[in-house]
Order: structure tokens, then sequence, then C-alpha cells
């Protein structure tokens, strides 16, 4: 018996280290970190790249360094309030199976430094470490552009150098330091630049030395320039550049150095615009092509005076296209857009005429016009109204001119009121402006689809009554307002005279009919140039 217990007692002495072990993993492996036993960290800075580090027992080992950097913090009752809500650098601190988040807010020159625990607590970081860490390879999100050599191309391109030699002064010293981190590259990369060559640093240079060569390796371009403003290459689609600026010391500023750059360039045509009429009425709309443009999200538009729109731009074929609404209650004069992309910037004029709008009474008992015109019925209108704007087909689907149910051969249905008119509710003596064209004509008759285009929306609400949306693309949508019955579904393609339901009398009115509106983006326009000529569009 003796001899069995002594056994068993062996048998757990021997196991006891292995459970002790296993039981010190466990508890590590889910226990808060401490500083000694961190094995990573992952550092997110300001402009989202993410880098993932490991610890090393070299000297400067930025894992050591943050350990550090947390332990010499001293701590405070909250964050400042110039601080909250400001983006931060997220570092995450990795040991075992646990990741703790940690909240770094950098000053500029290590002053007013804070750090967010993950307790929530807040330390405020001591100066000379930030600025430490102000020269590390990670911390070039924190210091501004116009402080770093950054080289873009005219196409906004940032092109990549292959030396970087920096000083920066981080304190006050007047001492500057190597400045580290900056992507090099030995490849000789390639860039698309249009119409010419132009480059933009984020910081002016002293002096630049620009070497050109072309397809056949000739020079054909050397020069030194102190101004970039004053150098632009023409001609050639293949060119291959070197170029070196170079920062002196200055008391001015807070760096210098030098930075070299070998690249090719893929010299493009230039973009071009075109408007497609010179001249509208207030309430219609022009459309914009551009030309040699690869990505339409460059294109940036500026108007003087401002119209208060911003157009997109949607590719189409070899062209882009946007479709510039004018509100109808703009002034009648001439109106200058801008628009650039890369290195073009061109102007474009178009003049906006003068109309005079007239007055229609609109017959609609008051117990209609009280509940389908009540601030709740056009609340919940103009709620699905801009849901339906918000998006847009990419595709254009409309081609020619749109029907106008005026004059069709087998609508001929009578306007009651125009877009644009002001009408006055005989029963409530309420006075809007339409934003449409009322159509009169016999319950039931047949609707069509005013041109090609996709369903986007049906069904009913208290004003509109039962209704159909049409997105023909590119922001251009046409609504079928009052319908007696819908005869499509969403996502259905339609064409040109496809019928999409029949004239009725639900919502806001008593007469039958329909209420057709025509909208760019999520602004009310005039079709009716478009009744006759479609959208113009000018065709290179």
């Amino acid at each position: 018996m003796k001899k069995t217990l002594l056994s068993v007692l062996c048998v757990i002495l021997i196991f006891i280290p292995t459970y002790i072990a296993i039981a010190n993993y466990v508890v590590t492996q889910n226990a808060p970190i401490s500083g000694d036993f961190v094995e990573k960290i992952d550092i997110s800075d300001l402009d989202g790249n993410t880098f993932t580090v490991s610890k090393t027992k070299k000297e400067g080992d930025i894992v050591s360094f943050f350990v550090d950097m947390n332990s010499s913090a001293a701590k405070v009752t909250e964050l400042p309030e110039p601080l909250v809500g400001t983006p931060f650098y997220k570092v995450t601190f990795h040991s075992g199976n646990v990741a703790e988040d940690y909240k770094y807010y950098f000053g500029i020159d290590g002053e007013q430094s804070y750090a967010e625990f993950p307790d929530g607590t807040v330390y405020k970081l001591d100066s000379a470490a930030v600025n430490k860490f102000l020269l590390s390879p990670y911390a070039l999100s924190i210091l501004p552009d116009e402080n770093l050599p950054i080289l873009k191309s005219s196409s906004n391109q940032q092109i990549i150098p292959s030396k970087v030699t920096w000083n920066y002064k981080i304190d006050n010293d007047n001492k500057y330091s190597s400045l580290k981190g900056f992507e090099t590259t030995e490849e000789i990369r390639t860039y698309d630049m249009d119409g010419s060559i132009h480059l933009l640093f984020s910081s002016e240079a002293d002096l630049y030395a620009i070497k050109a060569y072309d397809s056949e390796s000739n020079l054909v371009y050397d020069e030194l320039v102190e101004d970039l403003s004053t150098f632009a290459l023409d001609g050639e689609s293949d060119l291959t550049l070197m170029v070196t600026a170079t920062w002196y010391e200055d008391s001015a500023r807070k760096y210098y150095g030098e930075a070299t750059y070998n690249f090719k360039v893929n010299l493009t045509a230039g973009a071009e615009f075109f408007i497609g009429l010179p001249s509208i009425l207030p309430g219609e709309f022009v459309a914009i092509a551009a030309y040699n443009v690869s990505d339409v999200s460059k294109i940036s538009f500026k108007s003087e005076p401002e119209i208060g729109f911003v157009p997109t731009f949607y590719q189409d074929g070899d062209r882009a296209i946007a479709l510039v609404p004018i509100d109808v209650n703009l002034e009648h004069k001439a109106y200058v857009f801008t628009l650039s992309y890369g290195a073009t910037q061109q102007e474009i004029n178009l003049k906006i005429d003068d109309k005079t709008f007239l007055k229609r009474n609109h017959k609609v008992s008051e117990i209609i016009a009280k509940n389908t015109r009540s601030e709740a019925a056009l609340n919940e209108f103009n709620e699905k109204f801009e849901e339906i704007c918000a998006t847009s087909e990419t595709t254009r689907y409309f081609s020619g001119p749109f029907i106008d149910m005026n004059t069709d051969p087998t609508l001929m249905a009578p306007i009651m009121a125009g877009f644009g008119v002001y009408r006055t509710i005989t029963s409530t003596n309420e006075t809007y402006r339409s934003t449409g064209v009322d159509f009169n004509m016999a319950a039931g008759t047949a609707i069509p689809a005013c041109n090609n285009g996709k369903v986007v929306y049906t069904g009913i609400t208290t004003h509109g009554g039962r209704m159909v949306v049409i997105d023909h693309g590119l922001g251009l949508k046409t609504w079928y307002m009052h319908l007696n019955e819908i005869k499509v579904a969403v996502g259905d393609i339609v064409s040109t005279g496809d019928i999409i339901g029949t004239a009725g009398n639900s919502g806001f009115t008593e007469t039958n009919g329909v209420f057709a509106i025509m909208t760019v983006g999520n602004m009310p326009v005039c079709p009716y140039d478009t009744w006759e000529n479609g959208v113009v569009i000018y065709d290179k």
C-alpha cells in the first residue's frame, strides 16, 4: 500500500512543473500586457499606413521605445479639448493572445503630446521622447507636406524618389537631425502626364537640375532651373527624366536637403472640355463633354458666379459627360465655368437668358389639398425624393428626343401647367412653383417611358400618389406621378415608348392625367428642349 502511495506521489511531483507552466502560460496569454512581455506592435499612422514591427535586442528598437515612452509619461485628468476628435496614431501592443490599443496624439515639436491608454486614462508624453520618435521612419505623416520633399505630376500622382537626404529641425535648439523613412525606389517607374510635363513640389526647392532623354536615349533637355513654374516640356510622348532638387540650409525654415528622382513620362493629350449649348433658359440644363480624361474623379469644377451645384462627370465611351442644371431662380446673366484636369484648366461660358413665368390656378378641393399637400405629406415625398436622387446609373441609357406627351400622336395630352409656373390652389389660396409638367388625359390612358432607362422606383406616396421613376443615366431621371396603375417593376430596363403605367388621379390632384418631372442630380429641370433636341452633347 505504501509503495502504491509513493508511486502516485512521485507521478504527481513529476507533472507539477508542467501544470504550473501550463497555468502560467494561460495566465500570461490572457493577462493585461506588461511592457516586458510586448512581442510586437502595429503602428497605424495619420495617412492610413500600417507598420508591423517585432521586438529586437538592437539599440533603438521601436517596440522598446514605445514601452519606455509610456513608462515616462505623466498621468493627467483628460485629453486637452483642442485634441478631442483630432486624428491620432493607433499603436496595437501584442503579447501572446492579448492585443491592446493605444492612441497617440503627437505635437509637431514634441510639446503637447498625449497618449490614451487602453483603460481610457490619459498621459502627457515626455517631449524629448516624442522628438526622438519624430525623427523615426514612422513619423512622416505628422510633418506638414510643405516641409517634406514631395513631388507630384500634373495628374496628381506622387513620384517616388530614388534617393532622399533630408535634415529637419524638430526642437527649438536650432539643431538639425537626419530624417529617415522616405519611400525610395531604384526602379524607373512610368507616370502619365497630360498635355505637357509639369512637376509640382510640395516645398519649392532652391535649385533644380533637370535632364530629359528621348526614347532613343538622346539628351533633349539639360538645364538648371530656379523657378519650377517656368519648366514645361512638350512634344515627346516617351521621355526619361532625371531631376535633382536641392534645398539650401536657411534659418527661415526647418529643413534642408536633396532629393533625386529618375522616372519615365507617358505624355498624353491634354484634357478638352466642350459645352453642348452656349445659352439656355432658367431651369434648363446643359451637358459638358470632356475628352482625354482617364479618371473622372479628378475633374474639378468651379462657377463664377456660383450656380449652387457641383456636377458629376461619368465616363461615356471615349469621353466623360456631366449634366449641369440651372436653378429656375438663378439670375439671367453670363456664367463662367472653370474646369480643371491635371495641367489643363479651361473656361467655358454659359449665358442664362431671361424668361417670364406664367401664373395658373390649380383647382383642387380643400380636403384633397390638406390631406395630400400637408407638411407631413410633403416631408414624406421630399425624403423619398432625396433618397432616389442620391444614386444614379453610370451607364447612359438615354438617346435622341424625349417624348412630349402634348404632341405625341397617340396622346395629344393638354398641358394644364408647365414647368416653373406659379400655381395657386383655389381652395386654400396657397401659391407654389411647379417642378414639372401637368398633363391632362383620360383615366386609364397608357403612359409611355419618355426615353430609354432603368426603373429605379415604383410605389405610393401621399403627395405623389402612385409613382414610377426611370433613371436614364448620368444623373438624369424622369418621374411619373398620380398614376392609376403601375405596369413595371424596379430593375426593369425600358425603351422609349414602353408602357410604364396608366393615367390616374392619385395623390395631390383631382384631375386625371400624369404629372411628369425631370431631374438632374437632385434638381428639377425643364424638359422642353429635350422633347425636340434630346440632350445636346458635343461630339468631337
